[in-house]
């Protein structure tokens, strides 16, 4: 009788992750930008939040003579860092993909250069490909941030779709196994 409720709970919790992975994943793929942007702030509230108990941590180990610091500086870092995800969304993110953008740009010209002095053809093919590729996504990434961040995000969604509807299946065969 165990056994029933275990597999009752459980197939329950399975098909609500589904529902959930499932939901995400179309609101990737049919409002990228809104999903990438909640993302964002919602992961800098969480950077936030962290910090102020980072803060309280910091309090407790001034109350207790200990060294705080390192705590301090992570802590106010961390709040800033939240603040600004939150608060400087569409700013945050232009500024991340463009840094992104440079560094897939020399690393594409890295390994294009490295790719010239190998001597192994199957070497030199592998860097070449994966050279230009990288140096196309920079460049891509660099001039237009929003759309290749769209598309990640598109693909993020397709992927989560197909999660959730792979867990919601699972679920109920789960379910008919009682």
């Amino acid at each position: 009788m165990m056994k029933s409720n275990s597999f009752s709970f459980n197939w329950t919790i399975l098909a609500f992750n589904g529902l959930i992975a499932l939901l995400f994943g179309l609101m990737a793929i049919f409002a990228p930008l809104d999903t990438l942007k909640v993302i964002i702030k919602y992961f800098g509230i969480v950077m936030i939040i962290v910090g102020i108990a980072m803060l309280f941590g910091v309090y407790s180990s001034m109350k207790n003579k200990l060294n705080y610091g390192t705590d301090l500086v992570s802590a106010v870092i961390t709040v800033g860092l939240g603040v600004v995800l939150a608060f400087f969304t569409e700013k945050t993110l232009v500024i991340f993909a463009i840094v992104v953008g440079v560094w897939a740009i020399i690393l594409g010209i890295g390994q294009l250069i490295i790719m010239k002095n190998l001597e192994s053809k199957g070497d030199k093919q592998f860097l070449l490909y994966s050279g230009l590729f990288t140096l196309i996504f920079g460049i891509l990434l660099f001039f237009n941030p929003f759309a290749m961040a769209s598309i990640f995000v598109v693909i993020m969604g397709i992927m989560s779709t197909i999660i959730g509807v792979v867990l919601i299946s699972f679920a109920f065969k789960l379910k008919n196994l009682q």
